[in-house]
């Protein structure tokens, strides 16, 4: 799971080379809301790591998306365009994907858990 704070740039880890097969590839992130199931995209730029074949810092700064905090699914797909869109992109072009912990400034970076209140009646 990487964690990235709404408020500010935050240093995603990601392992994205192994799988690249386009030359060139730009990517593109979706974080998929798990809570209101919108899609929020934007472009991977400006990986600040010396040796790419291991793993990849990307500089993320999602303020102005204005997302809640939570839990997104995530999706990296390779791309060769410049269309911030997934169509026409197939799942062979997702090279990275897992869960994301979104924090905003009224959330915390732990996970809580609500067990349901609900009485079962058993019958004979």
């Amino acid at each position: 799971m990487i964690t990235i704070s709404a408020n500010t740039q935050t240093l995603v880890p990601l392992t994205l080379f192994e799988k690249t097969t386009l030359s060139g590839a730009t990517y593109i992130m979706d974080l998929f809301s798990n809570q209101n199931h919108d899609h929020n995209y934007f472009f991977l730029t400006g990986d600040t790591t010396n040796n790419n074949a291991r793993y990849n810092y990307f500089p993320v700064n999602i303020g102005y998306l204005n997302l809640i905090g939570g839990t997104y699914d995530y999706f990296v797909w390779q791309t060769t365009g410049n269309t911030l869109s997934t169509t026409g992109l197939t799942i062979n072009d997702v090279v990275e994907s897992g869960l994301c912990n979104i924090i905003t400034s009224g959330s915390t970076s732990g996970t809580t858990f609500n067990s349901p209140k609900t009485e079962y009646t058993f019958e004979n």
